[in-house]
């Protein structure tokens, strides 16, 4: 079992190393929340001394079995209503991003294809794929907004994602991203479309507070509908395919005058300077960070900001992956999350992610559990709700069919998870 026990916050450099390995482990958990976790025979011993009769236990027999905390995806793109093929084609025969955007792939792709699906076709993709990351191990997932590029679309995909994960018994984190591109309508009046973000987007939704959630949502979309959609962060793509520096310390700025906590597309396919403004803004996450300069690198591993990673898109773009190695030398918190989005990482698997991670980053094994895990939580704020087999949590577990855990990480594009736990709701691998 692994407890990653401790002080719940993320944890850096040597930390890294201990995963809080129990042999014969147990937890207990009641009413949605772990109330101890430890060897099997200090768990016994408290039930003796308290006095709970076996009559008021359940017991489930996971031997042989690693048992963990549920995996943490703290950055995807799930909502959207068709993959991007064209793109995926010309990406192979040597067209660059800026090429592809050109002829109207892109980003705006997906919106064109999002405004014109219906709501039942984008809630039933969004849950056969959080059914699919649920059956690898995620209890808590990220979703980031984007892909409608107006108010009202905008809106709507908040609320489908709040629909989508509470119909699949999962915590969701919303993110408001629509500093994601400038739609078309928008072609050459940016600071237009800005204005209309700050003025009529951020008014328009709720923000959100993290709770220890115990049992999934039951509202449904007509209900939604009659209410402002929640989210919990704002985000930018801060990238000279996207927004100026300028442009992106304006929009979180403002983001933040109204409560939403900040997160940044950062650093993706230049030194953008935006790992430097996370920093500096004191985002929670500063995502991508793949041409990040040494001395923006340990300005961020200084900070409160989580140095989040994504090597799924290193891969499916071919380009170099980020340089975890001195990122952690520099101390900072690091994480590991899939960006599963239909153009630059269609991809599930946070196990498989943990393989990159480790092949490909050299990340250690702990180190890659503890960067889905623990730092993943504290990348979404809920270090104190999940991420950790501790009393008091929310109690999300994943189960796996080995007895060793490096062997998630080795099984590379495999998938060694049996079920979940979310909430104390079991959800078995493949239902």
């Amino acid at each position: 079992m692994l407890t990653f026990h401790g002080p719940d916050r993320a944890r850096r450099g040597a930390e890294l190393q201990d995963p809080g390995l129990v042999r014969d482990g147990a937890v207990l958990f009641r009413a949605g929340r772990i109330v101890a976790a430890g060897t099997t025979d200090a768990l016994a011993h408290r039930l003796r001394k308290y006095r709970i009769p076996p009559s008021r236990l359940r017991e489930i027999n996971c031997r042989g079995r690693l048992l963990t905390p549920g995996l943490v995806d703290s950055h995807t793109h799930l909502v959207f209503a068709a993959p991007r093929l064209d793109d995926f084609e010309r990406r192979i025969a040597g067209w660059d991003s800026a090429r592809i955007l050109a002829a109207g792939g892109g980003i705006l792709e997906s919106v064109r294809h999002l405004r014109a699906s219906p709501d039942s076709l984008l809630l039933k993709s969004a849950r056969a794929r959080l059914r699919i990351m649920r059956a690898q191990g995620v209890t808590t997932v990220e979703i980031k907004s984007g892909y409608g590029l107006s108010v009202s679309e905008e809106l709507r995909i908040l609320r489908l994602s709040q629909l989508a994960a509470g119909a699949e018994g999962l915590d969701a984190a919303l993110t408001l991203l629509g500093a994601h591109a400038v739609p078309m309508e928008f072609a050459g009046r940016r600071q237009a479309y800005l204005r209309l973000l700050r003025d009529q987007l951020l008014p328009a939704v709720r923000v959100m507070r993290p709770k220890l959630s115990l049992a999934p949502s039951r509202l449904n979309l007509a209900t939604l509908r009659k209410q402002n959609p929640i989210a919990e962060f704002v985000d930018v793509f801060c990238d000279p395919l996207a927004f100026t520096l300028p442009e992106a310390r304006a929009w979180l700025r403002a983001a933040r005058r109204y409560g939403f906590r900040l997160k940044i597309h950062a650093d993706q396919t230049a030194d953008s300077g935006g790992a430097a403004l996370a920093a500096q803004l004191g985002a929670v996450s500063a995502d991508h960070l793949d041409f990040t300069p040494p001395p923006a690198r340990r300005r961020l591993a200084n900070s409160s900001t989580v140095a989040t990673f994504l090597p799924g898109v290193s891969l499916f773009m071919n380009r170099p992956f980020p340089a975890a190695r001195d990122w952690i030398a520099d101390g900072a918190a690091i994480n590991l999350a899939s960006d599963f989005n239909p153009g630059t990482a269609p991809l599930l698997s946070l196990p498989l992610v943990m393989a990159l991670g480790c092949d490909a980053m050299r990340l250690t094994p702990a180190e890659a559990w503890h960067a889905v895990t623990l730092n993943a939580a504290a990348a979404l704020n809920r270090e104190r709700l999940c991420g950790s087999l501790m009393p008091g949590k929310r109690a999300d577990l994943a189960l796996f069919d080995t007895d060793d855990f490096r062997a998630v990480p080795y099984l590379l594009g495999g998938n060694l998870c049996a079920g979940v736990w979310c909430a104390g709701h079991w959800h078995p691998a493949g239902k």
